[in-house]
């Protein structure tokens, strides 16, 4: 393959990476706006399909809280400023690099070998990765870090080609560069191994990147279901055989249960509710009455309002947004195993309470037309 042909292909493919740390982008500032509704709109049929298939129901989930707002471990709860900082200084970083490139081939001045290009051979994949890195944890969907991990191989294909490439277009000097700088880190790693000691045989190579890819996936999958038991564990939740109440603020389970014992004691809402009814699944949420959260389906989300949850509340009112759940293919689960089998919410009442008088303020229908109705969203 020519040098022109390989470098066409390279640019295609980085339009590739492009367009998918777009969209992942896209999708995280296009919630925020009025618009969400019909983005979701759009993608739902894709959504319900992974949400009823039981083959492809992980990709669907986020493996990191989206809707509790605080939790019991200070690393979930940092998610949103460390991934932040990632995304903005990955970016920043790798604009850099990009300035770096195009005033060299503006000047004509050949090959970058300078600034950042002196301790690292590709610092753009480097911290675009670390971009989408601190993109995947503001949005931490599997099947994001199943592209995720896939881009990351793409770019070592990339920088391998691009490689080759400049050893082609500036001889000596590109390779003497080569040999004292790494791909991606300005450290050596001992365990990596130099091309000399790969197989010859291209198959060989081609076989060991499939594998090295398939460990991979297996790894990161492996490490985003330990942190998502980790948040599932950290979350302020009273947990019983068919239901579950979970709170988005932080509180401990005598006050979730005292906010639930208040909101129960009215008979209409008991008789509307009926957790007694061990054949019903239930998922409840608890939070200040000053709070919203577009993904439940609640009264108060406004426009350009769908999230809200400032630090400043009250907390003596609370509501309790109670709804039922059905499961993915019906299956049979208890206590924590609903949140992870979720396929289903269905609104049933909205009930405020006032924790310092003990009573209930308010009770309220949920609009039959909510946010996000028939989407799959987190539920927790």
């Amino acid at each position: 393959m020519s040098a022109k042909i390989k470098a066409a292909v390279a640019k295609k493919s980085l339009w590739g990476i492009l367009l998918f740390y777009f969209l992942i982008a896209f999708e995280i500032f296009y919630m925020a706006g009025p618009f969400a509704v019909y983005f979701y709109g759009i993608y739902n049929p894709i959504l319900n399909f992974f949400n009823q298939s039981p083959v492809f129901i992980t990709l669907n989930s986020f493996f990191l809280p989206h809707v509790a707002v605080e939790t019991s471990s200070a690393f979930i709860n940092a998610r949103n400023y460390i991934g932040s900082i990632l995304a903005l200084g990955g970016f920043i970083v790798f604009l850099v690099g990009a300035c770096q490139i195009y005033y060299s081939k503006l000047q004509r001045k050949g090959a970058v070998l300078s600034g950042i290009y002196k301790y690292i051979r590709h610092p753009q994949y480097l911290f675009f990765a670390v971009c989408g890195f601190g993109l995947l944890i503001l949005w931490p969907r599997y099947i994001n870090l199943l592209m995720y991990i896939t881009m990351l191989f793409v770019y070592y294909a990339l920088a391998k080609a691009e490689e080759k490439e400049c050893e082609e277009k500036f001889g000596e000097s590109y390779i003497e560069y080569k040999a004292r700088t790494n791909m991606f880190l300005p450290i050596k790693l001992t365990f990596i191994k130099n091309n000399s000691s790969l197989p010859k045989s291209r198959g060989k190579r081609v076989m060991i990147f499939i594998v090295l890819y398939v460990f991979t996936l297996i790894f990161g999958f492996g490490i985003a279901k330990g942190v998502n038991t980790l948040s599932i564990n950290s979350l302020y939740a009273v947990y019983s055989d068919n239901f579950i109440t979970v709170s988005l603020s932080k509180a401990d389970n005598i006050e979730i249960e005292q906010i639930m014992s208040i909101a129960l004691s009215i008979e209409e809402v008991k008789n509307r509710v009926n957790m007694a009814d061990s054949n019903t699944l239930f998922l409840n949420y608890v939070l200040p009455a000053e709070w919203f959260a577009a993904e439940i389906p609640m009264n108060g989300i406004v426009y350009r309002q769908g999230h809200r949850s400032q630090s400043n509340y009250d907390n003596n009112l609370y509501k309790i947004i109670f709804t039922s759940v059905e499961t993915r293919g019906n299956v049979t689960v208890t206590g924590k195993e609903i949140l992870t089998n979720v396929m289903t919410r269905n609104p049933l009442l909205e009930v405020w309470v006032d924790l310092r008088e003990n009573v209930v303020t308010q009770i309220l229908e949920i609009p039959e037309n909510y946010k996000y109705k028939g989407i799959p969203v987190a539920v927790f």
